[in-house]
């Protein structure tokens, strides 16, 4: 079992399933832009409007998974103690955890002016609102993510980095 689904089996797997759907549809929406595009000669109007809207979905629906499971790449450039290693664990999630709150904060501050200001997107006319406020929500997801993989790390100081990490030497 992964370290990811240790931590909540139904959310995890939520959060794997919008990832992987949101993959799918900009992979369609894609193919269907190009092939307008270079074969009828229009492309989708609003494609990139929604394209930028389903990745940014993407990027933070899969961004507490990597926390979870120490999934986000590191590099090791100088070998230390393990001991030390477990020190650089939990610092590496407490700064993830801070620069994940920060982008909440923004974007949530950002959604409530959008909100005032009624802004929608130009094309698609979707509430601004929604997509801030929804990214700024995934990223207070990810802060939490990263603070319950360090509370892990200093529980279980031994336990293996990710299921998928590899050594350099």
């Amino acid at each position: 079992m992964s370290a990811p689904h240790r931590y909540g089996g139904r959310f995890v797997r939520g959060m794997e399933a919008v990832g992987a759907i949101s993959l799918l549809l900009l992979m369609v929406i894609v193919f269907v832009d190009v092939v307008g595009r270079n074969f009828f000669n229009s492309p989708l109007p609003w494609g990139t409007e929604l394209l930028e809207m389903v990745l940014a979905l993407m990027i933070f629906a899969i961004y507490p998974l990597l926390a979870l499971g120490f999934g986000h790449i590191t590099v090791d450039l100088i070998q230390v103690r393990p001991a030390m290693q477990t020190v650089q664990r939990v610092l590496g999630c407490a700064i993830g955890a801070v620069v994940f709150s920060l982008i909440a904060w923004c974007m949530l501050r950002q959604a409530m002016r959008a909100a005032d200001y009624a802004e929608a997107t130009p094309l698609l006319n979707v509430p601004l609102w929604w997509v801030l406020g929804g990214i700024g929500v995934l990223a207070v997801v990810s802060a939490l993510s990263f603070l319950q993989a360090a509370l892990h790390t200093l529980r279980h100081p031994d336990a293996p980095k990710a299921s998928h990490s590899t050594e350099a030497i």
